[in-house]
């Protein structure tokens, strides 16, 4: 059997040929360059995203370590400032210790100023006294040598 070929064969064949021919020119070419392009372009995407998160993710880690610097920095500040308080404190403290023990000794002198006054004053009054007594016994008995013993004596015991 042998194989016979019509026309009306052939020229489909031809023409499905021809058609190929003409759809890859014109239509799979274009389309691949558009779908290559595409495929770069969505490629470049990815990357692009890739490389921000990246960045994103750095720029995350250092912000959590600026972080943690500030939090360590603060707790440095609030801990430093309560122990300047507390030496601020303990100094307040002992200069108002020194100031107390001042006043104190300040008192203490001017109680012992009065004391010594008032025993002067007393002194001036007993021996004002014994004065007056020793008047009126010079008065009443002149030439009386033991009366002379009891003035003296007496203004010796007075401190005069």
């Amino acid at each position: 059997m042998f194989l016979k070929l019509d026309w009306g064969i052939i020229w489909p064949i031809v023409n499905i040929v021809v058609f190929y021919l003409l759809l890859r020119k014109f239509l799979f070419g274009p389309v691949s360059e558009v779908m290559e392009k595409r495929k770069k372009m969505i490629s470049s995407d990815l990357d692009d995203a890739a490389q921000t998160k990246a960045e994103a993710e750095e720029i995350k880690q250092e912000y959590e370590k600026n972080l943690a610097q500030a939090k360590d920095e603060a707790g440095q500040i609030v801990s430093d400032a309560r122990a300047r308080a507390k030496n601020e404190y303990q100094n307040k403290m002992d200069q108002t210790k020194e100031e107390i023990a001042l006043m104190r000794e300040n008192a203490r002198k001017d109680i012992e100023a009065e004391k010594q006054k008032t025993i002067a004053g007393l002194q001036t009054e007993i021996a004002g006294i014994a004065l007056m007594a020793a008047s009126k016994v010079v008065e009443k008995e002149a030439n009386d040598k033991g009366n002379e013993k009891l003035l003296d004596d007496f203004l010796k015991e007075a401190g005069v």
